[in-house]
């Protein structure tokens, strides 16, 4: 027998090498079973929660979509990381966040368009309005008068 370290000739019966000291195995000794590690299987779930709130970004400023969205990617992202043996955690906590934040900036968004145009369209019908009442005025006093 040899030694599996330094090579060198072991007689039988020697339970070190007598060259570097190495213990010698017992050829009688089972061999030791290995097993294999799990296979860590593709996430695509967390893949669609990161597509989701890259959309929720990119769409952050109509409204209605980036809710449904946003919505999405949070559910993906979230099953994504509960999943166990399962590669692209990044991309699911990347989804997560990038979920949040799109639904901030839709709110804000929602918020930063509407405000104005609610507030252009109240003063124009009050404009409207008034100038009805002084032609309805002009009209009621000509029909009258």
């Amino acid at each position: 027998m040899y030694c599996n370290k330094c090579g060198s000739y072991i007689p039988s019966k020697r339970t070190v090498c007598s060259n570097c000291g190495a213990p010698v195995p017992d050829p009688n000794a089972p061999a030791p079973v290995v097993e294999p590690e799990p296979e860590k299987r593709s996430n695509g779930i967390a893949l669609a929660g990161l597509i989701m709130g890259i959309l929720t970004i990119v769409l952050c400023w109509l409204p209605g979509i980036p809710f449904i969205t946003g919505l999405l990617g949070l559910i993906f992202s979230i099953a994504g990381l509960a999943k166990k043996n399962a590669r692209s955690k990044g991309a699911a906590a990347a989804g997560l966040i990038l979920s949040i934040l799109g639904g901030a900036l839709s709110v804000f968004a929602l918020f930063a368009i509407t405000i104005p145009g609610v507030t252009k369209y109240l003063a124009a019908a009050e404009e409207a309005k008034s100038s009805y009442a002084s032609a309805m005025g002009v009209v009621w006093r000509n029909w009258i008068g």
